[in-house]
């Protein structure tokens, strides 16, 4: 059964896909091109995933994968990760033929956000429903990409397409809260000194500060607290994966459902609460 869910999921992201705008497809042919696009930070959806180990020629690599239904973690493989965009599902305009994404996500929930969420959806459709692009921002960008160093992380091909969204909302604030004791916390109590940036989507591994800047150091962007990430005054991620720090721990089996409150520079609450997860020692 979750096979087939899978196979399906496989055949929709590659229906969008399909959709290509025929000018983007000219740009194939050497080099790698990023695409970027620029969103604000109007909504947010949580999701759970969680840290799948994965041996390969005698070393161990790490995905963050999607969680089967039913299914209990420890709390040290948990991931708690957000995506944004500018506008709602919802208002993701259907095409004549493929699924619309509203109707992708009742059918596939939360592990549509995990690989392939709404911003991925409208990169590659003719109306990518954007913003105005930062011109700043967008040299700034490119130039870190395209560094051979930064490109050898993904271990690109010579020839590839790459979209790439960046955000131009930038966060004051990410508040965490659990509907259950965490760590010894009661419901509704602050979670976010507990949680450390694990990882970011696909070609997405970088920060955009407030003034613009751009950061694609690991040792910066990866494994830092929540607290270090804030200091950046980074623009909204367009999706990222923060686990539990390494000495936190639940003492029993818990269902918990985790609410993210995104705080804009501008004082704007976006709020957005992932679905029940179980959780053990």
């Amino acid at each position: 059964m979750m096979r087939t869910k899978y196979i399906s999921l496989v055949l929709l992201v590659l229906s969008f896909l399909a959709c290509t705008p025929k000018d983007e497809k000219e740009l194939i042919g050497g080099g790698t091109h990023y695409l970027l696009t620029a969103r604000e930070c109007n909504y947010a959806w949580a999701f759970n995933a969680y840290i799948k180990q994965i041996p390969h020629q005698g070393f161990v690599q790490t995905k963050i994968s999607s969680l089967k239904k039913d299914t209990t973690l420890k709390a040290s493989d948990f991931i708690l990760g957000f995506t944004t965009c500018n506008v709602d599902i919802k208002d993701i305009k259907k095409q004549p033929d493929w699924e619309g994404y509203q109707e992708a996500y009742k059918k596939y929930g939360e592990s549509l956000l995990v690989d392939f969420p709404p911003f991925i959806a409208l990169s590659t459709k003719p109306d990518k429903m954007a913003d105005k692009e930062d011109p700043v921002i967008e040299t700034r960008l490119k130039q870190q990409l395209e560094n051979r160093y930064t490109r050898a992380v993904y271990d690109m091909p010579a020839a590839n397409l790459v979209y790439v969204d960046y955000r131009l909302t930038w966060l004051k604030d990410i508040k965490i809260t659990s509907s259950a004791e965490i760590a010894g916390r009661a419901p509704g109590q602050s979670l976010t000194d507990l949680f450390v940036v694990e990882d970011y989507f696909r070609h997405h591994a970088f920060i955009v500060t407030s003034n613009k800047n751009v950061i694609t150091d690991d040792k910066k962007i990866v494994g830092i607290s929540l607290s270090q990430y804030l200091s950046y005054k980074p623009m909204a991620p367009a999706e990222i994966y923060l686990r539990f720090k390494d000495n936190v721990s639940v003492s029993a089996p818990v269902t918990a459902q985790f609410t993210i409150e995104l705080v804009t520079g501008e004082d704007k609450s976006i709020k957005t609460t992932a679905a029940a997860v179980k959780l053990a020692p």
